[in-house]
């Protein structure tokens, strides 16, 4: 059995990342930039007022006369001169010879006339590079673009974007006791949950196809080959991982002309995770129980998706204490486990855990907590590394 570092160094040397392509912004959310984004002007590009009100040159106060108006947008203006001051908005450029604005609700109006307070220079004004200057980078190779990203590649004028694809994911469920979630499982049956689980977990993945096939090679092999070969990056099998009579699927990747890198690996739970390659295409077979497919997801599978759309595959894991006594066990464990504040700060609450295939206890799951082989037990309050969802 391979350890998960050795594992996830080995997909990474195994997958290549997809092609960028340049996309228009309304279609970029959820999309991994592909390069680096700096500034290409001052930002604001000309010093501006933060409100309504009346700019002038600080130092000047008392009454003065209103020479001009500048509204948002204003192109043209006039100086501002001695005991001058010029009625302006929120977002219009100071005219030249002001360095303050007072805000309006502090002025005096009288016709032609404005008593202005005493204001020191810099006042109610946004100036020009305040936030970043030219060539300050932005946005760095590698980020996700939420809607604040993508909010400043607009104000950028950046309106294509150079992304990573969303990876082209086909999953094929096995399992002949599988019905599906809204069919009353006969005896021996049961609801198939596997599905609607990578479905949600690849969510910013595009789902080519979800199939669903019996415990036999010919229908897996099927169900592989039924969809273009061309049409996906990863291949992911539900079921089918360990070596029982009716797990097929090494021998499915095997027949398919993969080349299978390892088929178990020290891990609790997911032990039977097999990963292959054919070329530029991935495929995991992932041990059936629904909590194993939620780890090998998180600290397998992840990686390989982070390769494709980022080059990497980054592992970041805070470290928190836990709640409750942990044991440890001779393969390293991922405890399922919630994020939860206290008056001294945040910590990892333990979830009860009876098997692998046992969700009843997970809802609300947000972090996973990384137990050694071969630990010795963790007490409550002492520190363990936690991988955040």
């Amino acid at each position: 059995m391979q350890s998960l570092d050795d594992a996830r160094a080995l997909i990474a040397s195994r997958v290549h990342s997809l092609a960028a392509e340049r996309i228009p912004l309304s279609a970029a959310l959820g999309r991994t930039l592909r390069e680096s984004i700096a500034a290409s002007e001052d930002m604001p590009a000309f010093s501006r007022s933060a409100f309504d009100g009346y700019a002038f040159a600080a130092g000047e106060n008392g009454r003065m006369r209103v020479a001009q108006e500048i509204a948002a947008g204003a192109a043209s203006m006039q100086s501002i001169g001695a005991g001058e001051c010029a009625r302006i908005f929120t977002g219009a450029p100071l005219p030249p010879g002001a360095d303050a604005v007072a805000m309006q609700e502090h002025v005096v109006r009288d016709g032609d006339f404005a008593e202005i307070p005493l204001t020191v220079s810099g006042h109610g004004v946004r100036a020009r590079g305040e936030d970043a200057r030219a060539g300050d980078l932005l946005l760095e190779r590698g980020q996700r673009l939420g809607p604040i990203e993508l909010s400043l590649l607009a104000t950028l004028g950046h309106t294509q974007p150079l992304v990573a694809p969303r990876p082209r994911i086909l999953h094929v469920v096995t399992g002949s006791e599988l019905v599906s979630p809204d069919v009353t499982p006969a005896h021996g049956q049961i609801r198939d949950s596997n599905t609607t689980l990578i479905a949600a977990l690849a969510a910013d993945c595009e789902m080519i196809a979800q199939l669903r096939a019996g415990d036999d090679l010919p229908t897996l092999l099927d169900a592989i080959h039924s969809v273009p070969h061309d049409a996906w990056d990863v291949l992911l099998i539900s079921g089918g991982a360990s070596v029982g009579d009716y797990d097929f699927g090494a021998r499915a990747l095997a027949e398919s002309g993969f080349s299978v890198h390892f088929t178990a690996l020290n891990l609790r739970p997911g032990k039977p995770l097999i990963f292959a390659t054919l070329g530029r295409q991935c495929a995991f077979v992932i041990p059936g129980n629904p909590l194993s497919h939620f780890v090998c997801w998180h600290v397998g599978i992840r990686a390989a998706l982070d390769v494709l759309v980022k080059g990497e595959a980054p592992f970041e894991l805070a470290t928190l204490p836990v709640t409750k006594e942990l044991r440890g066990n001779a393969r390293e464990t991922w405890w399922p486990a919630r994020i939860v504040w206290r008056e001294d700060g945040p910590c990892a609450e333990p979830l009860r855990w009876q098997s692998s295939g046992d969700l009843t206890a997970l809802a609300g799951v947000n972090a996973l907590l990384r137990i050694p082989s071969n630990s010795p037990t963790i007490a409550a309050g002492e520190k363990i590394s936690a991988l955040l969802i």
